[in-house]
């Protein structure tokens, strides 16, 4: 009870823009498109019942739909609830903060300090709960079994990192790990270990000297002596093919079994690898600058950073002064795809889908220009583009705040184009055409409706049917059309 309430508690504190955006912040259905750009842009979608608020340049955003929810306060917060999947996603000071909630789990990381994970319980999968805030954590095991501890006084783990349970006190003074049958004693990890118990025994006296052995599945026998030094493995024993690696280090390693052979003289820089069952032959003369390989389906030359090849089945990369041009090209029966990339940063990225006969493209310019289109009629172009990689929660959260230019189709009739923020504002859809800039200047055009006004009605003109509005100085005047007589 004490760590639920802490934990309550904990949350409340942390993350109160999930309970603002969640419930308290809600755009009126009353909202009317209005420009008073950068201060704040309101964009209405009567017949999708869509609502958008931009306030504070490009710091604030906010928008709502029968579908979603989503609010922004830029760099620090960002948070999407999406009503048709029940699920909830909030970013804050990305990449260190993220939290999910979805109908069947709920994540919460806070790097490198905090993370939590509740998991709805299954009849098919029991539930594993547990939550990390350093130096301290707690949680339950599948079973059900409670766990907790102070990192580095003592603790046990339950359930965690591929292990049953590890206890520790005074880490790295005293460790014990049991998976399954088999149980391990750290003293003074790495240096002492003693492993005993089902199908794995082993000793370790780092550096001096340490042995392990497996039966059954997976079986090996590995010994060491003064690591990182001399090393003998004998692998896959149980297998039709076991592999036998010696290794001294750095001066020769050798890994070697009845299909392949791979050697290595001053690690590194000189090796020699070949695989009988695919007549594969591999060397590198020095690593990484000259490499020659060829065998089935496989090619490949190296002579970095001048040149790069490699051909592997049905993909191709090539680099030419790297990293000034880099390629990666790749076929099959569905698709084509190919990467490129200038100077790691400029990227040219496209995709041909064969059934569909369709290419989806997306080309950026760093740091000046981003241009997706996939081929369905959504267009998306922004500049500048300052964001060095296509992480969705980099432009997001830090992309947004330089991004003076923005064109977006939604391949539906819909398109839209944003300068300085909204200063220069342009919605046109099949039957209605929208341009706003700011304060000035606003025309809205409708098969049955003209409007157009200057300094929000210092003089201004509407025509909807046989009503025709004049405004000069703010004050309306109705136009009256003389009718012909009987």
């Amino acid at each position: 009870m004490i760590h639920k309430g802490f934990k309550i508690l904990f949350l409340a504190f942390l993350i109160p823009a999930v309970l603002l955006a969640g419930g308290c912040a809600h755009l009126s259905p009353d909202l009317k498109p209005n420009n008073v750009a950068p201060l704040f842009h309101v964009q209405t979608d009567e017949e999708k019942e869509a609502r958008r608020v931009d306030a504070a340049g490009p710091f604030y955003s906010q928008s709502e739909s029968p579908e979603e929810k989503e609010w922004s306060l830029r760099p620090f917060f960002w948070y999407r609830q999406d009503l048709k999947n029940r699920t909830e996603e909030l970013e804050f000071l990305y990449p260190l903060g993220w939290y999910k909630k979805t109908p069947l789990e709920t994540s919460l990381k806070i790097l490198p300090f905090y993370q939590n994970r509740w998991k709805v319980e299954e009849e098919e999968e029991p539930s594993r709960d547990y939550t990390d805030l350093f130096p301290f954590f707690w949680g339950k095991s599948r079973s059900g079994e409670p766990y907790g501890g102070f990192f580095p006084l003592g603790g046990v783990f339950r359930d965690r990192f591929s292990r049953d349970e590890i206890q520790f006190a005074l880490w790295p003074l005293y460790t014990h790990i049991r998976e399954g049958e088999t149980e391990t004693t750290h003293i003074l990890w790495p240096v002492f270990s003693l492993t005993a118990g089902g199908p794995r025994q082993g000793f370790r006296f780092w550096p001096l000297y340490g042995r392990e052995t497996l039966e059954g599945e997976g079986a090996y026998e590995k010994t060491f002596f003064l690591w990182p030094v001399f090393h003998y493995q004998k692998r896959h024993l149980d297998s039709e093919v076991p592999e036998t690696y010696f290794y001294i280090f750095p001066l020769y390693v050798s890994e070697s079994s009845a299909k392949k052979q791979k050697t290595i003289y001053l690690w590194p820089f000189f090796s020699f690898y070949t695989v009988k069952e695919f007549d594969y032959f591999q060397v590198d003369f020095p690593w990484p600058f000259i490499q020659y390989a060829s065998g089935e389906n496989v090619s490949s030359f190296k002579l970095w950073p001048l040149i790069t090849y490699r051909q592997e089945d049905n993909r191709i990369r090539r680099a030419f002064l790297w990293p000034i041009f880099y390629q990666d090209f790749e076929e099959d029966d569905y698709k084509i795809e190919s990467k490129v990339l200038f100077c790691l940063l400029t990227k040219i990225h496209e995709k041909y889908f064969k059934k569909e006969k369709r290419w989806e493209r997306v080309t950026r310019i760093w740091p000046l220009f981003r241009h997706a289109d996939d081929g369905l009629g959504r267009v998306h172009f922004f500049f500048p583009a300052i964001m060095p990689a296509d992480w969705d929660g980099l432009e997001r959260n830090y992309g947004m705040l330089f991004r003076i230019f923005d064109y977006y189709e939604d391949g539906q009739g819909l398109e839209v184009t944003k300068f300085l923020w909204g200063l220069y504002y342009r919605q046109k859809e099949k039957a209605k055409n929208r341009i706003e800039v700011t304060l000035l200047f606003d025309w809205q055009e409708t098969p049955d409706r003209l409007e157009f006004n200057v300094l929000k009605g210092l003089f201004g003109y509407r025509r909807e049917g046989d009503l025709k509005i004049l405004k000069l100085f703010y004050l309306p005047l109705r136009l009256e059309e003389e009718r012909p007589s009987g």
